[in-house]
Order: structure tokens, then C-alpha cells, then sequence
């Protein structure tokens, strides 16, 4: 869990970064899926700035209990985001390549 600001900011680039990363990735492969890789690219993009943005809006003294609680809120709904735009990602792959479906 990212106790200071310089690792709430690293485990958000971390992990948002993986998503663009992963549906640029996709998008070169499967351009015929761009509306759909665009959106969650640009999702996730959002999603970076306004978390990174969080890290630094706050009133609270460093070294206190509420800024250790505001950096596991925002790491905790960067985990979310990141998954629900992951879960998005891996649904466009399987429409691509049926294979990839569970049974």
C-alpha cells in the first residue's frame, strides 16, 4: 500500500499506465476496434489526471493519519478503475479473438 505521495503517484501511473498501454497494444493489432479501444484509452487517461490531481488536494498535514487515509482512498479507487477498465479491455479482445472466451 503506497504510504507517501511519491508512491500513491507511482502506483497510479502503475496501473492506469498498464491499461493504455495494453489497449494501444490492441489498437495496432485490432484497428477495425477503435471506437471501442479509444474510449477506454481515453478513460484511462482521464482517470491518470483526476487521480493525480486527488493526490495533492487535500488539507492535511503530512505524516497524519488522514493524509495516509486520503492516499488509500485514491489508491483504492485507482485499483477499481483500473480494473473495470481492464474487464472493458479484455471483453473488446474476446470479440477479436473468440478463443480467448472462458467456458
Amino acid at each position: 500500500m503506497a504510504t507517501t505521495r511519491e508512491e500513491i503517484r507511482q502506483a497510479i501511473h502503475d496501473l492506469l499506465n498498464d491499461v493504455i498501454e495494453q489497449g494501444f497494444h490492441h489498437l495496432v493489432n485490432h484497428p477495425q476496434q477503435s471506437i471501442e479501444l479509444n474510449e477506454i484509452i481515453s478513460e484511462a487517461t482521464q482517470e491518470l489526471n483526476y487521480q493525480l490531481l486527488k493526490v495533492d488536494s487535500h488539507d492535511f498535514p503530512e505524516d497524519s493519519e488522514a493524509i495516509y487515509e486520503h492516499y488509500q482512498n485514491i489508491s483504492r479507487d485507482t485499483q477499481r478503475s483500473s480494473l473495470q477498465l481492464l474487464s472493458r479491455l479484455q471483453k473488446v479482445r474476446e470479440v477479436a479473438n473468440p478463443r480467448l472466451r472462458r467456458a
